[in-house]
């Protein structure tokens, strides 16, 4: 997959509507670090993708996001998405409710350890805001492979 310089663009918007000016570059300085071209074209596509809200809405699609990266135990990216749906101003409960009803479908012991991380992460969010969210938004340094 190559990314258009208009896709990549349109990435860097979306990041900045979301979460101000200049998140867009220093998000992309963050995926600029993945040695693979593809693997930053791909998140770069996502966030394309993330942008339209005909169907899902940013909120929907990061919850969706939220679930089923803690059903495959990414907890890492999980709570990052948790922390950006806080940002987002979704209410914590909602987070606590959806990782809750993972037990259908994950079972409750791997729920219980999914809900420990997100709880984990809305305390750092509560705590620190959007500065919680700074491994995806470093500054922007030249980048040597």
């Amino acid at each position: 997959m190559t990314l258009s310089p208009d896709d990549r663009a349109r990435s860097e918007r979306y990041l900045d509507d979301l979460f101000g000016a200049g998140a867009g570059a220093r998000h992309s300085a963050f995926v600029d670090r993945l040695a693979h071209p593809g693997l930053r074209d791909t998140l770069h596509s996502y966030h394309v993708l993330e942008s339209d809200t005909k169907y899902l809405s940013v909120a929907e699609n990061y919850l969706l996001g939220m679930t089923v990266l803690c059903a495959q135990r990414s907890y890492g990216p999980a709570a990052m998405f948790a922390k950006t749906l806080l940002h987002l101003g979704v209410a914590r409960e909602k987070l606590l409710e959806a990782v809750a009803r993972l037990t259908m479908w994950v079972g409750g012991i791997a729920a219980a350890e999914a809900a420990a991380h997100m709880q984990k992460a809305i305390g750092e969010y509560e705590q620190r805001g959007v500065a919680s969210l700074e491994a995806w938004f470093p500054e922007a340094k030249p980048v040597t492979r």
